[in-house]
């Protein structure tokens, strides 16, 4: 009885991708965030997550039109410092400033963490000035954006 399941593990551990299934089915991909919105001109959106151990965070985001945006993962002491304009710090393995497109993926240990879409001057990307000959051209900027965030 022995003998054909360690034939079979043995020719699962062979075959590509076996052992990720193996890992999907023990420890599966939870989502935390999907959605598909607007960041208006000089707003951000905050999206808070929890993590009770370690895990692998993938995260994708696709601006689908309007100005390049900010990208940053930081802890909450950080994001008081990114609201108030301040010099902060951010994981850069989550982060990609001045983006249009990412596809990041990174191990973080338990805690709590927030990820910021932002189309505000804070950031590296800053929404385009004013326009017109005397710069009084007050269009709202925004940026439609498609993110996803999971933890495995």
């Amino acid at each position: 009885m022995n003998m054909p399941i360690s034939f079979l593990l043995s020719i699962c551990l062979l075959l590509p991708g076996c052992v990720d299934s193996v890992n999907d089915t023990v420890n599966p991909e939870r989502e935390l965030f999907d959605d598909n919105t607007f960041v208006n001109e000089d707003e951000h959106i905050k999206l808070t997550w929890d993590v009770d151990s370690v895990v692998t965070i993938r995260l994708d985001l696709e601006k689908i039109e309007g100005p390049n945006i900010d990208l940053y993962t930081m802890t909450e002491v950080n994001y008081e410092k990114y609201k108030e304009c301040d010099s902060f710090v951010y994981l850069a393995e989550l982060s990609d400033p001045n983006t249009a497109a990412a596809n990041l993926e990174a191990t973080v240990d338990a805690g709590t963490y927030i990820t910021v879409i932002d189309n505000t001057d804070c950031g590296e990307a800053q929404p385009p000035g004013p326009q017109g000959p005397f710069g009084t051209d007050d269009e709202n900027d925004v940026a439609r954006v498609d993110y996803r965030i999971t933890a495995q």
